[in-house]
């Protein structure tokens, strides 16, 4: 099945229809026949899309929205509204309550297929980046809510016609309305379109005489990186189901059926905007999300969680190239004197400046991780063993060569660092990402017996020591 759709309608003549429909292009249906009983079924079934018809015995489309909006995971369901009455004023008060499509009755199964699927090509984006589970503690990232429109920054937006005179035209209907920035071009005016800064929001004309490059265009603009989150809004004109319904499988975020129309322009592209920040935000939070799972939040290095794959991938270059790299382990000296001496908050300063020291003296490419409390790990790539000895030496004076002032301790603090090297590569006969890590820290060992504040250069295939 390529999903479930929630049909509501109180009259079971027109659940049956559109059941048969939907059914014959395998989806999976639930019906209900009321507000009510369609809350409780999206709720124990979580539908990818809701089909409600705009007047339910128990209320109308509107309250389906704001039934849902109480229901954290189905608050962000898609819903398409069909009308018995295909007005202007109709379709405008259902889209100002939050309502994604209003289609008229009887319902035209081309533009309904087409626009079902235009819906449920940005849930999975959208279940995705909000990392929705099921049960009382899955994971939610915050929403906006789906019936109210916040104020928005002004965007730019490109208004692409068959003819200059039109988009001006566009541009000045539209100007009375909106204070975004409004740039009118011809449908093949692209290299000026594609200039940075690219435009937020496209509404391309599907004239009858350009409805074939429009098209194209549509396609070519969701297809490139530069473009591809722009939101992009069709506008058969004159009004052609079939046209409409192409847009949206060549990748329209929303289509205006019914031609130009100003005020229903302006909440599709009002609505479509929100969609487009909160999805920015959502993938903002999930990243940020990822990096705090890679990194040290004291020092802002990588974390061990971070530094083993990272030298897993440095280890497999070296073995196709032949190249040496470098693995150290580093630890500072007798650490817990100073957090009994100075009290932990300047021993957290000291990590910082610790950390600060020692990735000034590396380069891009290498990598410094905090591993432990006040151990760290170092990769090199391409480095001989002479060139790693000499890097380790280095980082050693790094730390030993000035105090650490800190604010909070009453005096400058003196701060060593015991480093162990290896080589890796090829010809060590040790590959692996722990056999490496432990070799280093075997060395490690022996810098630290050898009285600290020094560095010690062992093997990586040293067996351990008993």
């Amino acid at each position: 099945m390529q999903g479930t759709i929630l049909i509501i309608d109180g009259v079971s003549i027109n659940r049956i229809i559109l059941k048969v429909q939907l059914t014959a292009a395998c989806f999976q249906v639930l019906q209900a026949d009321s507000v009510a009983v369609a809350t409780e079924l999206a709720a124990g079934n979580r539908p990818d899309l809701i089909l409600t018809a705009m007047s339910l015995p128990d209320g109308d489309a509107a309250a389906v929205k704001q039934a849902l909006a109480r229901i954290a995971q189905v608050a962000d369901v898609p819903v398409i509204a069909l009308s018995a009455q295909n007005d202007r004023a109709t379709r405008i008060k259902a889209l100002s309550a939050g309502i994604d499509e209003v289609l008229p009755q009887p319902v035209d199964d081309m533009i309904l297929q087409a626009r079902i699927r235009s819906l449920l090509r940005m849930r999975p984006q959208d279940e995705g980046l909000h990392l929705c589970e099921d049960g009382p503690h899955g994971l939610v990232m915050p929403r906006a809510e789906a019936t109210r429109l916040p104020q928005r920054p002004d965007a730019r937006i490109a208004l692409l016609c068959h003819d200059l005179q039109t988009a001006h035209k566009w541009k000045s209907r539209l100007s009375t309305q909106v204070s975004d920035d409004l740039r009118a071009y011809t449908i093949d005016a692209l290299q000026n379109l594609m200039r940075s800064p690219v435009p937020d929001v496209i509404v391309i004309e599907l004239n009858e005489l350009s409805a074939g490059m429009a098209l194209r265009l549509l396609a070519d603009l969701r297809a490139r990186a530069s473009t591809r989150d722009c939101v992009v809004i069709a506008v058969p004109n004159p009004a052609d189901a079939m046209i409409a319904a192409e847009a949206l499988d060549r990748g329209a975020h929303d289509v205006l059926h019914c031609g130009f129309q100003v005020d229903e322009l302006v909440l599709r592209i009002n609505t479509q905007l929100q969609y487009k920040s909160r999805a920015e935000r959502a993938r903002d939070e999930v990243r940020n999300s990822l990096r705090a799972a890679m990194e040290d939040p004291m020092t802002g290095l990588y974390n061990r969680r971070y530094a083993k794959p990272f030298l897993s991938r440095v280890a497999c270059d070296a073995t196709q190239s032949g190249q040496q790299f470098a693995v150290m382990v580093a630890d500072l000296d007798h650490f817990k004197r100073i957090n009994d001496q100075f009290g932990h908050p300047v021993g957290d300063a000291v990590l910082v400046e610790a950390a600060r020291r020692l990735q000034a003296e590396l380069r891009n490419c290498d990598l410094l991780a905090r591993i432990g409390g006040e151990e760290f790990m170092v990769v090199i790539p391409g480095v001989s063993a002479a060139e790693a000895d000499s890097m380790a030496t280095r980082l050693c004076s790094a730390i030993n060569a000035a105090p650490f002032t800190i604010s909070g301790a009453p005096i400058p603090i003196e701060v060593t660092i015991s480093i162990g090297a290896v080589i890796g590569g090829s010809h060590t006969g040790e590959t692996s990402v722990d056999g490496l890590f432990a070799a280093a820290d075997r060395a490690l060992y022996d810098a630290k017996r050898a009285g600290r504040n020094q560095t010690s250069l062992g093997a990586a295939s040293r067996p351990a020591a008993a």
